[in-house]
């Protein structure tokens, strides 16, 4: 039974996510920095998710996300889980808005370095 990184990455990957995800939601014992900091993972998933949405595959993202997103309720002892997921939602919806409006610009143009 071998472990063939080309067709499990994502899996692998995912399970990591969760991992970090628990122990940095254990780490904090604060729920005000825990709000804070999934706000803006909220917000940094958006991204990520702005850029490959049209050019790559998205359900291995989305796994990766849900993945980090799991494992910080599973491990947020500090704060209410219900709170956590909607401030990561609020972040995700707000951060991919101003993204669609061009509000926050994405670097990637091929005018950008000269």
């Amino acid at each position: 039974m071998s472990f063939d990184w080309s067709e499990e990455w994502v899996e692998a990957f995912t399970v990591i996510l969760l991992l970090i995800g628990f122990i940095i939601a254990i780490a904090l014992k604060n729920p005000f920095l825990s709000y804070v900091l999934i706000f803006l993972a909220g917000m940094l998933a958006a991204r990520g998710y702005y850029l490959r949405r049209k050019n790559e595959p998205i359900l291995p993202f989305v796994l990766l996300i849900l993945g980090f997103l799991l494992g910080y309720i599973l491990g947020a002892f500090s704060g209410n889980r219900m709170l956590t997921f909607l401030f990561f939602a609020v972040g995700f919806f707000v951060s991919y808005y101003l993204h669609v409006k061009k509000i926050i610009t994405i670097f990637k143009s091929k005018g950008y370095v000269k």
